[in-house]
């Protein structure tokens, strides 16, 4: 099980080290300082409370899952209590394993920029503002994991009048809980924090990762979803992790705005200085007296309340692009679809020369219609 566990999270690009017993673990744990550990509840030398309990001492931010075969209303109990971000229970699938660390990881990068911004030079509205956005956080998490344990029926049979009234508050906790993250990103990338980690980036492998991910969604398996590279983009310069967050949000519209039976296609091309990455959806798309506006915060077309979403992904996307010294340019037909163009150069932040044909129109913070 541990070997299978690492095959899967090293294939998302993750450093995992695993440890057969207890007190191995925690000599690892101490040495390696993990972001987030999974930790089996019934192991020797120590059950996995305890254990979790002695992981927080060493580092009180860690995310602990907690894996269980004998998962019940009081395991689960008594692992929020303990401090885990979440627990799984066997048998469970590699989307399942995948979906709850990527749960985690994102929660403890919340975390982090909320600690980051907090211990700047000085305290604005808007950290004020992430301030809080992380304290929501929290409570909202327990609430989340509440909810999700009453729902897989590990405190009884639930009545499906009730099973309808609890699926809402579950979605109701999952939308808020995006805003909060989506905000604490914003925040992030305003006070110019958005890029820490600039390297060499496969942009190839880091979009068909993100493509990957998006197939494994339920709500993917009626759409048709494909990446293509014509010719080989090559390296940029960029920071990874940001790049990722700005097709996750892109490709996450993308899904929600297409009908079931859809297509979207995501294309990667690069030339000597630019590179390329459109994401193309077959949705409704844009009004053109809406289009104007999608650089608005929190603008959302008449037509999209029914559709969730945050209002910040795309104005997230955007301001990430262009952190790195691109751009993202819509390109959009009434009832046939959207495609959302990012340009980024090869070396990095640099000021871009505006498109031809195309002056910048605000200099503020600008965000889309759809998210």
């Amino acid at each position: 099980m541990r070997d299978a566990c690492t095959q899967i999270l090293q294939g998302e690009g993750l450093r995992v080290v695993t440890a057969s017993e207890a007190q191995k673990g925690l000599e690892l744990a101490s040495r390696h300082s993990p972001a987030l550990v999974l930790i089996d509840l019934r192991m020797p030398g120590m059950d996995g409370m305890a254990y979790l309990a002695s992981v927080k001492a060493l580092d009180p931010d860690v995310v602990g899952v907690v894996i269980t075969g004998y998962a019940t209303l009081e395991v689960a109990v008594e692992a929020m209590k303990t401090g885990a971000f979440d627990f799984l229970p066997k048998p469970f699938k590699p989307a399942e394993l995948r979906a709850v660390v990527r749960r985690g990881l994102d929660h403890r990068s919340a975390a982090l920029r909320t600690s980051a911004l907090l211990h700047g030079e000085t305290l604005s509205a808007d950290l004020h503002l992430a301030a809080l956005a992380h304290q929501f956080k929290a409570p909202l998490a327990v609430l989340r994991q509440c909810v999700e344990v009453v729902l897989q029926g590990y405190a009884g049979t639930i009545d499906p009048r009730a099973r309808g009234m609890i699926e809402i508050a579950a979605h109701r906790a999952d939308h808020m809980m995006q805003f909060v993250d989506d905000w604490l990103v914003l925040c992030c990338l305003e006070k110019g924090e958005g890029l820490r980690n600039v390297a060499s980036v496969n942009l190839q492998a880091l979009v068909q990762e993100e493509v990957d991910r998006v197939k494994e969604r339920p709500e993917s398996a009626q759409l048709s979803l494909e990446c293509i590279a014509p010719n080989d983009p090559g390296t940029i310069e960029a920071d990874a992790s940001a790049l990722s967050e700005l097709f996750a949000n892109l490709l996450d519209n993308a899904v929600r705005y297409t009908p079931a039976g859809g297509s979207i296609r995501v294309q990667v091309s690069g030339t000597a200085d630019e590179t390329l990455v459109t994401v193309r959806d077959t949705g409704p798309g844009i009004p053109p007296e809406e289009e104007k506006r999608i650089f608005e915060l929190f603008f959302r077309g008449r037509g999209q309340k029914r559709i969730p979403g945050t209002g910040l992904g795309l104005p997230i996307a955007q301001r990430i692009a262009e952190a790195h010294g691109g751009r993202i340019e819509v390109e959009t037909t009434l009832g046939e679809g959207s495609a959302f163009h990012v340009f980024l150069p090869r070396g990095g932040r640099r000021k871009p020369s505006a498109p031809p044909g195309r002056e910048k129109e605000s200099k503020g913070p600008q965000a889309p219609q759809r998210s």
